[in-house]
């Protein structure tokens, strides 16, 4: 099993690369869903979890209506799958130990959160909505910077853009606290850097070959 390690590596990081970068088909699904809407949607004003709603009759179509939330409901799923398929699989580039486990939990967490808040929609159970949801906001951005600290002595550079990500997210997911505070922005704010990240990070795994110089490389 020892000797087939190497020969294994490479294709674990082309699939988890490619898992990272196709992250990105998120942001078209939220502003194809969006524009869908039968009335103007306001990126200031409505969370993105009102482009999931699955009601749309009678007084709700004045209010909240989401032709297309099969479609953002469907990318939430996807999202929390492949981030959880490019975690496991570039897990190397991280050095064994502690570091490791702690950003996979964080991965982990993160990814079914995002998952779940799929597949319950908010007006279907608004608080088992918030419950499944709440996590990300903290997991995704909680990794990114546990992941800056693992990098940090081999890709300075990337480990600093982490790191830059990770605070960005953080600063969004406290400001979503402040009072009078547009949660569609800083809802935004505190979600949007780690998608960002996840897709440079598959493209850069994709381009760095860093498999070679892995701690656990034979």
């Amino acid at each position: 099993m020892r000797t087939s390690a190497p020969a294994r590596r490479p294709l674990a990081v082309r699939v988890g690369g490619a898992a990272w970068v196709l992250v990105a088909l998120y942001f078209p699904a939220e502003v194809v869903t969006a524009r869908a809407w039968l009335r103007p949607y306001r990126v200031r004003t409505n969370s993105i979890s009102n482009l999931g709603v699955t009601g749309c009759d009678g007084s709700a179509a004045t209010r909240l209506c989401s032709p297309l939330h099969a479609m953002i409901n469907s990318a939430f799923v996807l999202t929390g799958v492949l981030i959880l398929v490019g975690a496991v699989c570039l897990r190397e580039f991280l050095p064994p130990g502690l570091l490791r486990r702690v950003a996979l939990a964080l991965f982990g967490v993160a990814a079914v959160s995002a998952a779940l808040t799929g597949l319950v929609p908010i007006d279907v159970d608004a608080h088992l909505h918030q419950v499944v949801a709440t996590p990300t906001f903290v997991a995704r951005n909680a990794a990114v910077l546990v992941v800056a600290v693992g990098l940090y002595k081999r890709w300075r550079v990337f480990a600093l853009w982490t790191g830059l990500c990770g605070l960005v997210g953080i600063l969004g997911t406290a400001a979503i606290l402040l009072p009078g505070a547009p949660f569609g922005i800083t809802e935004r704010l505190a979600l949007y850097p780690f998608i960002v990240w996840v897709v440079t990070a598959g493209f850069s795994a994709l381009r760095a070959r860093a498999w070679e110089t892995s701690p656990e490389t034979p």
